[in-house]
């Protein structure tokens, strides 16, 4: 697919990647990557809570106490 009647996004998607930019764009990310992006960025929480949770054990391991646990939610809480 590489004819005058599809445009470069078309002709990019056709061959499994998607383009960086709607006109003229220069690079390109296979679409299967971002499949799998999306699959991991699902399942981020999880990463995110193991991450606290070992920065938990590192810092009690070190002598820090915990003195709040409230979870700040929006930006100026």
């Amino acid at each position: 697919m590489s004819c005058r009647c599809a445009n470069l996004a078309q002709t990019l998607l056709f061959h499994g990647l998607f383009p960086t930019a709607p006109s003229q764009p220069r690079m390109a990310i296979s679409v299967e990557l971002l499949g799998f992006y999306r699959s991991l960025f699902e399942r981020s929480c999880d990463a995110v809570n193991a991450l606290a949770s070992a920065l938990n054990t590192h810092y009690i391991r070190r002598g820090y106490r915990i003195t709040n646990t409230k979870v700040c939610v929006g930006r100026f809480q």
